[in-house]
């Protein structure tokens, strides 16, 4: 049985979300900086904002590139995310390295990922049995 959170979008039940795979935007692009990670992911105007942006951009494109800056902490789950490992294994390893308990690295870890997920820069699979 799927839940939906307000905007209509499923929620996974806990357990089953630390089960699937976070795979990572191609079309996100990140340097490192003294920060951390520097991330940059395109992002679609809504059309009733089109009129605004060409106005003030001066541009008709219907894409903006926005930028998101990762502390240590963030960067290091980034990292990570090799389109291979659950959110579980992440967590377990960010865990290890940060000296974090299995359930306070859970519940980081995968409200990150839900960040990183609302902001289209990472979708999660289901892992295959």
């Amino acid at each position: 049985m799927a839940f939906f959170n307000s905007r209509k979008q499923p929620v996974l039940p806990r357990r089953q979300a630390l089960e699937c795979i976070p795979v990572r935007n191609p079309e996100a692009g990140q340097t490192r900086n003294d920060e951390g990670i520097l991330l940059s992911y395109p992002v679609e105007v809504k059309p009733w904002f089109q009129g605004i942006f060409r106005r003030v951009a001066g541009r008709d494109s219907g894409i903006i590139v926005r930028k998101l800056q990762l502390d240590a902490m963030g960067s290091s789950v980034w990292e990570m995310i090799d389109n291979r490992r659950s959110v579980r294994e992440i967590a377990e390893l960010f865990g290890q390295r940060h000296h974090l308990g299995r359930r306070e690295a859970e519940i980081s870890v995968s409200a990150f990922v839900r960040e990183l997920g609302r902001r289209g820069l990472v979708a999660l699979r289901e892992k295959k049995t």
